[in-house]
Parts: structure tokens; C-alpha cells; sequence
């Protein structure tokens, strides 16, 4: 009798495990849309720059233009989120961590006067979460790929 227990016992509890299994793993799976995925991390420049090259740890000054990315559009520039064009500027630590991946390593070895554009895959963007303004509208969604044209206007070495 006890033995019939044990397997009843047994049996209830494998049942029970394998259904909270089953219902733990709610989650659908993610599908991307390929025209919003950038398949390779490219940073070709448009404009050679004869100035200094940028390096970690230097702060780089910049004017650019980002860009959603959209491989139906030209050049893969879908809705552009940002842009800082002269008379601004923006100026920020190279390789520091506290820019995009795409940036990071993207504007190694540029040169002073120099244009490049970067390709970014969402894994060297906003990642899974992409980004929101204060108001908690988004905006860079989830998994997006990046497209930026870069001007570097100035390169101090640290």
C-alpha cells in the first residue's frame, strides 16, 4: 500500500511540475522585421578626414544625424530621432561606455574633418528595449537598427 502511494504521490507531482512549467513559459516568441534589421556592423566613411584620429578615452566633438533603419528607404534612412547640425555640437568621451556600442567602436580611427556613417544592429544600438522621451513616448522601439552620418569636427587626446 505504501509503495502505491509513493507512486501516486510521484506521479501527482510530475503532472503538477510539468503543467507550472508549461504555464511559466508564457512568452511569445519575438519576431523581427528584416527591413528594420541592420544584418552587419559597418562604419564606411563618406568623407576621409585629414585632421587627428579619434581614439578610447579622447573627447570627440560632433555633428550628426540619426536615423531609424528602414531597408526599403535610400541608404537605409527610415525616421530620423535625432540630429545635432551646426551651429551645435555634441561633445563626449570615446570608448568610455557611456555612448552606444555603435559609436564606441564605430568612430575609432576616425579623422578630424571626416564623415562616416555607421550601420548598427540592435544589439550595438537601444537593444531589446529600445529608448523613450520623458513623456514614455518611444522613441527608438525595440530591436531597431541604427543608421548615423557623423562629422568630426574636433578630437581632443586625453
Amino acid at each position: 500500500m505504501k509503495s502505491v502511494f509513493q507512486m501516486i504521490a510521484t506521479l501527482a507531482c510530475a503532472v503538477a511540475l510539468t503543467a507550472c512549467g508549461a504555464a511559466a513559459n508564457t512568452e511569445k516568441p519575438v519576431v523581427l522585421d528584416p527591413n528594420t534589421q541592420v544584418k552587419e556592423f559597418l562604419f564606411p566613411d563618406l568623407v576621409k578626414g585629414t585632421g587627428t584620429a579619434a581614439a578610447a578615452g579622447d573627447t570627440l566633438t560632433v555633428v550628426y544625424t540619426g536615423w531609424l533603419y528602414d531597408a526599403s528607404k535610400p541608404d537605409g534612412k527610415g525616421a530620423q530621432f535625432d540630429a545635432v547640425i551646426p551651429p551645435k555640437s555634441f561633445t563626449f568621451v570615446l570608448g568610455i561606455g557611456k555612448m552606444i556600442l555603435g559609436w564606441d567602436r564605430g568612430l575609432v580611427g576616425m579623422q578630424e574633418g571626416g564623415t562616416r556613417r555607421l550601420l548598427i544592429p540592435y544589439d550595438l544600438g537601444y537593444g531589446v528595449g529600445g529608448t523613450r522621451d520623458s513623456t514614455g513616448a518611444v522613441v527608438i522601439p525595440p530591436y531597431a537598427g541604427l543608421v548615423f552620418d557623423i562629422t568630426l569636427r574636433k578630437v581632443e587626446k586625453k
